[in-house]
């Protein structure tokens, strides 16, 4: 009964000061908002790097590629050796241990045109495993296959930057492309990859491309058995220094001991900007929950400020409460009660005000901006945290007075 009455006099002390309480809630409105929206935006920003990460296909990826040996010995003997092929994806994929997939690739820079557009892009001759390898998916239509690559099929997988420039926003499904002299039949557009928050140059020449089948690249671009590079994805994330030695052993046999490549270990540069990025954004929430943290610290000394002033404004009525009976813990409950029904109202107007803020930032991010619940519960934590320690002074102090002290005063 008593904790019931305690909050009926709060919400009558609140609405008899409605200008005063008003202003004291701001402050616990704003820090509890600027709680919600700041960790909502960090998880929203953390989604979009992580996922941009992903999109960009180099998870557990190496490149082998050519390159002339840097052995004086091994020079005299690079006729041995045939240089990177197509055949030593098969060497890798066969006898390698924890290898999930390779990719032979052939890398050009001809005119592609459609519809009177033209434009000078990379072409990729690429085996269909290259799709695996770097998680490549089609927006439209579908990735090349086994039969592209034996038949020497004129298709092409379109980059979804190059779809839009030579075909704006109709469908180039089934359209066809001239590369260099040769006309190829578009059947699928690529994915976007990577995002404003993470992207990197090869991801952003493959979406301003074209990926057609490797052998049809031989048959009627550029004759020849050598490739640019061999893209391999291993399983074994944890043990990528290993892997990479043993890929350079297997290319190394087959090229007969001549070190005529080099194997370029991108997952374990994407690992460490991986930790490297977890690191800035770790920073980032300290610094904008400390900034957050610090507006709901002015809303507390506002309540505090409200609570004192009604101290000395309500000394006869605590004094006459003590004087008919009342003890020291009903008038500390009551003090109590005021400081966290206006921190704890405070907090879910400031939720709604946060929820608002979200609600508008989300078409900032491809994926909508989800409020985080994690930033709810902490809002209305901190709030009623602050208040509970902004009422605990001045409850301590109405409570131990003496009824003649408070009747006096």
């Amino acid at each position: 009964m008593a904790f019931w009455e305690a909050v009926r006099t709060t919400l009558a002390e609140i609405w008899a000061h409605k200008l005063r309480s008003g202003l004291t809630l701001v402050g616990v409105i704003l820090g509890t908002a600027a709680v919600v929206v700041m960790i909502t935006i960090i998880e929203g920003v953390k989604v979009m790097v992580w996922d941009g990460i992903a999109s960009l296909g180099f998870d557990g990826v190496m490149f082998v590629s050519a390159r002339e040996p840097e052995d004086p010995i091994e020079r005299l003997k690079q006729g041995y050796s045939r240089g990177l092929e197509a055949p030593d994806a098969g060497v890798v994929r066969e006898e390698g241990e924890a290898i999930q997939a390779v990719a032979a690739v052939r890398i050009s820079q001809l005119v592609v045109s459609a519809q009177g557009v033209e434009r000078r892009v990379r072409v990729y001759g690429i085996t269909p495993s290259y799709g695996q390898v770097h998680d490549r998916n089609v927006s439209a239509g579908r990735w090349l296959d086994e039969g592209d690559q034996i038949e020497s099929r004129k298709v092409a997988v379109l980059g979804k930057l190059l779809a839009e420039r030579l075909f704006g926003t109709e469908s180039p499904l089934g359209r066809n492309v001239r590369i260099g002299d040769a006309l190829f039949r578009v059947v699928g557009v690529e994915t976007e990859l990577g995002n404003k928050m993470a992207d990197s140059g090869w991801t952003r020449r493959e979406m301003d491309g074209v990926l057609i089948p490797l052998s049809s690249f031989r048959a009627y671009l550029q004759g020849g058995e050598r490739i640019a590079l061999l893209t391999v994805k291993t399983t074994s994330k944890d043990r990528l220094n290993l892997v990479k030695k043993e890929v350079e052993r297997l290319v190394r046999r087959a090229h007969h001991g001549i070190s005529d490549f080099e194997v370029e270990n991108i997952a374990d540069e994407i690992l460490r900007a991986e930790k490297e990025v977890a690191k800035e954004l770790r920073n980032w929430t300290i610094i904008l929950a400390s900034l957050a943290g610090i507006s709901l610290l002015v809303g507390g000394i506002g309540i505090y400020s409200v609570l004192k002033i009604s101290l000395a404004e309500r000394l006869y009525e605590i004094g006459l409460r003590k004087a008919i009976g009342a003890s020291d813990r009903a008038i500390l409950l009551q003090f109590m009660v005021e400081s966290t029904a206006l921190s704890t109202l405070g907090a879910l107007i400031g939720c709604l005000v946060g929820a608002g803020i979200t609600a508008a930032a989300s078409s900032a991010f491809p994926a909508g901006l989800a409020l985080a619940p994690l930033g709810l519960v902490l809002g209305i934590a901190f709030a009623v945290a602050t208040g509970l320690f902004a009422g605990v002074f001045p409850a301590m102090t109405a409570s131990r007075m003496t009824p003649v002290e408070a009747l006096r005063g």
